[in-house]
């Protein structure tokens, strides 16, 4: 490309640039707040659409309301969420909490809809303190009667059942797959109890179709399991809860032809419960009973065998406006051969350093001892290379590390959905031969 070209190009950019500025101009809002919405799972466009009235900004730093959403699984199999409204600058007095839960037959349009009516609830102290304040409508509904005020009562009594079943199968010329899963679930959730059972059937089958020198050969994996867990967690206080897990399953990969559990344990929380939206310090103890039955013998000589086993965790989860973090290890043994243990460590972090830059960090370690269910008889090339059983390993690690940098625009007002969010669009039929 010659410099005159370069010059007319460069000028072009720039001249486009400037006229696309000036007709963004009127997305800003003067005198509006200026709204950072903390939530990695919101329809942030929906919302811009329906609370119009304020200025969305891209990065807390510059926010005079920082709205931070927290959320916790319902014993409906819906969420329980808190949106916490944290006032800065101008408003740094003004703090709000406003908590909303969605039902796990909720769609998703419904969803947001409460979401939405949740942010505007929030919003009013601080839009009604500003310069728009005088574009602010609020518009009360009256009971359709007197029944909305009595108790509501719930003729499954909390119980909530789920029956799934799925499937999925994929394939090229050397490879195919097939996958086959079905469970049924019942649980019941209360403020101070809560009752879990659970069922469920695997069936995964991988083939591999290998062809040398006109020679075919092909190689298949079938991996079959099947669980059944129930558990019962009781209150005794706000610091303090125990529970009982029973466990049954048979698996192939794991070399467990029928295995059973029965499991005690206690929890203290440092922090009181009802403050585990933004934080929790949880100790555990367990101390369970195992009985397993063998596919094959172990390199122990074992076709069958009954075992005590306790173990120790602590957890750490904090969320703040920072960022999140997530703190656990546990410890395990034997206990007859204390010094056989085992032990995992694992942390979760995501954080907001500074203005625009975020750094995500997630690591898991684990050291094992004896692994008392691996076969006598040691895997193929075949059985190691498809990973058909579970192999020998003192250690198992992860890791996972990323961090972002923005800058430019403080605002982001504008919804535009066209070729969708990422700038692509319409639909890709791939046949490979």
């Amino acid at each position: 490309m010659g410099r005159k070209q370069f010059l007319a190009l460069l000028l072009g950019v720039i001249l486009f640039s400037t006229i696309n500025a000036q007709s963004n101009q009127g997305l800003i809002k003067e005198g509006a707040p200026k709204i950072f919405i903390d939530c990695g799972y919101c329809d942030m466009n929906y919302i811009k659409e329906q609370i119009p009235i304020v200025n969305y900004v891209r990065d807390r730093k510059d926010a005079d309301v920082h709205v931070l959403s927290t959320s916790q699984r319902t014993g409906s199999n819906g969420y329980d969420y808190t949106l916490y409204f944290i006032g800065e600058n101008g408003y740094a007095a003004v703090k709000d909490t406003i908590k909303y839960t969605t039902f796990g037959t909720d769609s998703d349009d419904q969803t947001r809809e409460k979401m939405v009516r949740a942010l505007k609830l929030g919003l009013v102290k601080y839009v009604s303190k500003s310069k728009v304040s005088d574009q602010m409508n609020i518009t009360f509904k009256a009971p359709q009667s007197n029944s909305t005020t009595n108790k509501e009562e719930d003729p499954w009594d909390y119980w909530l059942f789920r029956i799934s079943t799925n499937g999925s199968f994929n394939g090229e010329k050397s490879y195919k797959y097939l996958s086959l899963n079905t469970s049924v679930s019942a649980n019941r959730t209360t403020e101070d109890l809560k009752l879990n059972f659970s069922l469920s059937n695997n069936y995964n089958q991988s083939k591999y179709i290998y062809d040398e020198e006109g020679v075919e050969e092909s190689y298949l994996d079938i991996r079959r399991s099947q669980y059944a867990n129930a558990s019962l967690v009781k209150a005794i206080d706000n610091h303090w809860s125990w529970g009982v897990w029973l466990g049954a399953s048979s698996s192939t990969y794991s070399n467990i032809d029928f295995g059973f559990s029965l499991a005690p344990g206690i929890e203290y929380n440092i922090f009181p419960y009802s403050e585990s939206n933004e934080k929790q310090l949880r100790l555990e103890y367990k101390v369970s009973g195992l009985h397993h039955k063998y596919v094959e013998e172990t390199f122990y000589f074992k076709k069958k065998e009954s075992l005590l086993e306790h173990s120790l965790g602590a957890t750490l989860s904090l969320i703040r406006p920072w960022g999140s973090a997530s703190f656990g290890s546990e410890v395990r043994n034997y206990l007859d051969d204390f010094e056989n243990f085992s032990y995992n460590f694992y942390t979760s972090l995501s954080l907001k350093l500074f203005k625009g830059f975020s750094l995500s960090l997630f690591a898991d370690y684990s050291k094992y001892g004896k692994q008392i269910t691996l076969p006598y008889v040691g895997a193929t090339r075949e059985e190691v290379l498809l990973r058909r059983k579970q192999l020998e390993t003192s250690y198992y690690y992860y890791a996972y590390v990323g961090i972002s940098y923005s800058f430019g625009s403080i605002f982001n007002n504008a919804v535009n959905p066209r070729f969708g969010s990422s700038g692509s669009g319409g639909t890709t039929i791939m046949i490979s031969n």
